[in-house]
């Protein structure tokens, strides 16, 4: 802990946004991190982010208030040596005991140092200030390339989906690469990947399938009107559907309930390559689930309904796995964007060394919760691998 001196002056900083950079480093033990940095920055607010250097990795945090950097600065002073605090006036200079003492000493040193912009624009592979012709359409960017204030989390929805399919890059086919989008709704994330892999220069085609005849009309014009050959749009149901090709991936956005079901189920098998699904309102196993040692949680609705949405998720996270894909649930995009914030990720495996496992656990997860029915295993019933647990 630093001198409560310090600490004081320290707090009463930070409420005033004086601190430029923290910079955290000589760690005591070899295996700790060899500095962490903060950085205060702006973008429509002000607040700090952390560098932590691993190896030869950088990692990044955000900090909104000043509470959450007092912890973190406690947090480091339990690890490293010394730390230096650099305002536009002074700079500071604290020197860490073993004993939890501590001692500063302060210079008067004027600094030039301006907030920095904060750099996510740099990451985004949309970006901000370049006119893209579908974002124009749909109403979130201006002619000029300026995003509309009122979009600007539309925007950053659709950035992350593209980070997310960039890393599934290299699963797809090399040549030809054709992707089925059940649900499409309003299609912004539809026309957002068409134009991400034509930006690529790869030879697409995307169907987008929904059950809406005016939704599916409208976008086969906007398709049309911006000359994107390759996307089309058709009235159609999820489990309904036939396909006779090859497909690379599948994309299921909020698809209510078990209609994510019926599109992972789809997916399995038509053996796509990778599937990505954002899961959206799920019921079916809310009244089904039981467990006499989670009384606490089960008497209260909302609660219920919350561990039901992670039970069916990872029910369908090793369901995947158990037909030989590597699933991973991961963050979609922040809470304070959207509440359906997370995504389910399939990649096909050559090698099918988890099947075994993940059959175990999904047999154990049912029988944990005391479930008899549920609608993927429903789905797939007729074509379940010899061995697969039954409900």
């Amino acid at each position: 802990m630093p001198s409560p001196s310090f600490f004081a002056i320290f707090e009463e900083l930070l409420q005033q946004h004086k601190p430029l950079k923290i910079i955290f480093s000589q760690p005591r033990i070899k295996t700790e991190s060899k500095k962490r940095i903060l950085t205060l920055k702006q973008e429509r607010t002000l607040f700090w982010q952390e560098e932590e250097y691993r190896q030869n990795q950088v990692f990044h945090q955000n900090y909104d208030v000043p509470e959450q950097v007092l912890a973190w600065w406690q947090e480091c002073s339990l690890i490293y040596k010394q730390a230096q605090v650099q305002t536009s006036e002074k700079e500071y200079h604290v020197f860490f005991q073993k004993d939890g003492s501590s001692r500063f000493t302060s210079t008067n040193r004027v600094r030039t140092l301006e907030v920095q912009a904060h750099n996510r624009k740099k990451q985004y592979i949309m970006q901000e200030g370049t006119p893209i012709d579908f974002l124009i359409e749909l109403g979130i960017m201006t002619k000029q390339g300026k995003i509309i204030q009122s979009k600007y989390d539309k925007f950053r929805q659709i950035n992350r989906y593209l980070e997310i399919v960039s890393d599934c890059l290299p699963f797809l086919s090399d040549g030809k690469v054709r992707i089925i989008d059940f649900g499409c709704g309003k299609s912004y994330l539809t026309f957002a990947l068409y134009w991400y892999l034509k930006q690529l220069q790869r030879e697409i085609v995307i169907v987008g399938l929904d059950l809406k005849k005016d939704i599916v009309e409208h976008c086969n014009l906007l398709a049309q009107r911006l000359g994107y050959q390759g996307l089309h749009f058709q009235v159609g149901d999820i489990a309904q559907w036939q396909n006779q090709e090859p497909i690379d991936l599948m994309v299921s956005l909020h698809a209510c309930d078990t209609a994510t079901d019926a599109a992972l189920t789809q997916a399995i098998r038509w053996n796509a390559k990778v599937i990505l699904a954002v899961p959206c309102c799920q019921h079916e196993l809310a009244p089904q689930i039981e467990n006499s040692t989670q009384n606490a949680i089960l008497r209260h609705g909302i609660l219920r309904e919350r561990l039901a949405s992670i039970v069916t998720d990872a029910l369908r996270a090793e369901l995947l796995e158990a037909y030989g894909y590597q699933a991973q649930v991961m963050e979609f995009i922040d809470l304070e964007h959207t509440p359906k914030n997370l995504l389910i990720r399939g990649i096909k495996q050559q090698n099918m060394t988890k099947v075994e496992k993940a059959q175990e656990n999904v047999s154990s997860l049912l029988q944990h919760y005391g479930l008899q029915e549920w609608a993927m295993l429903r789905f797939l019933e007729k074509d379940m691998k010899s061995g697969m647990p039954s409900p």
